[in-house]
Parts: structure tokens; sequence; C-alpha cells
């Protein structure tokens, strides 16, 4: 093997350093003449050389300018919360007083009483009960909107809490709920009592009364948003929906977030049945609720002997 004469060696050493000075000055950015500037040096380099991860951030290109902001991928924005809902209603709640005095009470102002559900919703009576009007949110599709002040207030509340929502929702169609003093109300077997009501569904059209409700026509958010707040408002007992409409507020609350979906004892399953809503044929048209009332029947226990004995006014002012 022939030797490299010492000279030519170190001619070479010298050359290598030279061009590995000129390479590390463009990468550093230093210009190779005082008047020429040099060009940037790309952000591979940077990340080559080991650059801090703040220095590579630095260096690295920004969007072009002629990119449109949407097509710049932006956080998703969150879940909204679920819509509050409508303040409890304040039950009256006051010890009825001796038997004397209960029967002046209820002959000369009965609106001291307040309502009273005396006997069952199938073999009762109604005493000081509040009707139900037509409003800003509720037609009256009945000839008999009576119940106790609780059940009224109940209804109108939901009402409330559904457009308040849904805001533009259309007026819902209410049935009935019982006489003015109860009784037996054809062709209803309940619906004696106050406690009882007949209350539409949402559908996607305009308020409609008595249509059954399917797939195509229900407005299953709106419907159940009233269902709920029925529930939620701590007064219903039972609710009666025939089983094909079930089966379709049940396909809309899997959609919601499981926080928002109701316990288990809301809708019945093959192992229970004793729940809040039950299936009851005739109810695809409209869906019946029976209120609970603790009040209302304690005072009507107290009431029973004594109202065959009333003549006059049993209607407490709305």
């Amino acid at each position: 093997m022939r030797s490299v004469p010492p000279r030519a060696l170190g001619s070479a050493i010298v050359i290598v350093a030279a061009a590995s000075i000129a390479v590390v000055a463009v990468q550093r950015g230093a210009p190779s003449r005082p008047d020429e500037q040099a060009p940037a040096a790309p952000v591979t380099s940077a990340l080559r050389m080991g650059a801090l991860p703040e220095v590579a951030s630095a260096l690295a290109p920004a969007p072009p300018s002629d990119v449109p902001a949407a097509a710049i991928p932006a956080e998703a924005p969150s879940a909204p919360a679920r819509c509050p809902p409508e303040p409890a209603i304040v039950v009256r709640a006051s010890e009825p007083p001796p038997a004397a005095e209960l029967f002046r009470l209820a002959k000369e102002t009965p609106e001291a009483l307040g309502s009273a559900s005396v006997g069952s919703p199938t073999r009762g009576s109604l005493f000081g009960g509040v009707e139900l009007q037509d409003s800003e949110g509720i037609l009256r599709a009945g000839g008999y909107g009576w119940g106790t002040e609780l059940v009224i207030r109940s209804i109108e509340r939901a009402v409330r809490e559904v457009r308040r929502c849904f805001p533009d929702s259309p007026r819902l169609y209410v049935g009935d709920i019982a006489r003015e003093r109860g009784g037996w109300l054809k062709p209803h077997r309940s619906h004696q009592s106050g406690l009882d009501a007949d209350i539409g569904y949402y559908y996607k059209s305009q308020a409609t009364w008595y249509q059954r409700a399917t797939a195509q026509n229900l407005d299953a958010a709106r419907t159940w948003a009233l269902v709920r707040a029925l529930i939620e408002g701590g007064h219903v007992e039972m609710i009666f929906i025939d089983v094909s409409v079930q089966r379709l507020l049940q396909a809309y609350v899997a959609t919601l977030p499981e926080g928002e979906r109701p316990p288990e004892d809301v809708f019945p399953s093959p192992t229970k049945r004793d729940t809040i809503i039950r299936h009851a044929w005739g109810h695809a048209t409209h869906f019946h609720v029976r209120f609970r009332d603790l009040a209302a029947v304690a005072l009507g226990q107290r009431l029973a002997d004594i109202l065959p004995r009333l003549r006059g006014a049993r209607r407490a002012p709305r």
C-alpha cells in the first residue's frame, strides 16, 4: 500500500475542516460573506442537530395564509348540559282542624282547606278541585278538567319545562281529569277523585289530539321531556303508555348520554312490571297519569263523613 505524503494529508485535513465549518455556518444561519444573506436552515436540520423542543417549535412553519380557518380542525365542542328542571311544586301541608271546625270551614270557606281526594280513583269524589285552563302551552280536549290543586299544578309545571327546553313547541292537548265534584265520568272507569289525567303526546306536526303515535309522527324528544318532567316532579304514581309507544321512547332514551337516562324502575322489563311506566290497552293515542297527592287523600279521609251533610259551594277558587 502506497503511503500518503504528510504534506498531502495535512492539506486534505484542512480542506475537510473548512468544508465542515462552512456547513455548520449555513445550518446556523450565519452568512457565508458579510454582504450576502444565507438561506434559513430547514426545520429538519435543527431537529437532526438535537435542538431543544422550544427551539424546534419556534422554527416550525406557520400555516399558509391562503388556507381558510375552517380547514384547520378545532376542538370538538362539549355536549350541552341537560336543560334544568322547573322548580318543585310547594305542597300545602296543614293539619286539618277538629271535626266541628272542619265542617264549618268546608261549608263557609272551602278554599281555606284546599283540595281533597275522597275515596278512590275508581269510586270516589273531589272536594275543592281546581280547573285546568287553556293557556299558551295547553289546550283542553276533554270536557272535564277538574283535579286536586297539586295535579293541576304538576301538569302545568311539566308543560312549562318542555316549552322552555324546546322553544317553539306546539300546545299540548290535555283530556279528561275529573268532574268538578268527582264521581263517575263516562266512559272512564277511573277519573273519579281528581287524581287521574289523560294527556296527549307531542307530534312532529301541529298540536293533535287522539292520534295514534307512530315512529313517523311522534315527537319522541318532547314527549319524553314531558314524561320525565312529570316523573321528576315527584307526584306521579304510575303512567299508562301503550307498549308500542314505550318502544319509541326507549329508542330515543338510548341515544341520550348515560347520565341523562332514567333509572331502571321507569320502563318495564321482562322481569319487572311494577314500574312507573306500564302498558295499558288504548293508550297509543294519549297517556294516562295517576298522580299521588298524599295531603289531598288525607283531607279526603277526614271529609268522607262530612260531605254528605254539606250543601253549597265545594269549589276552591283558582
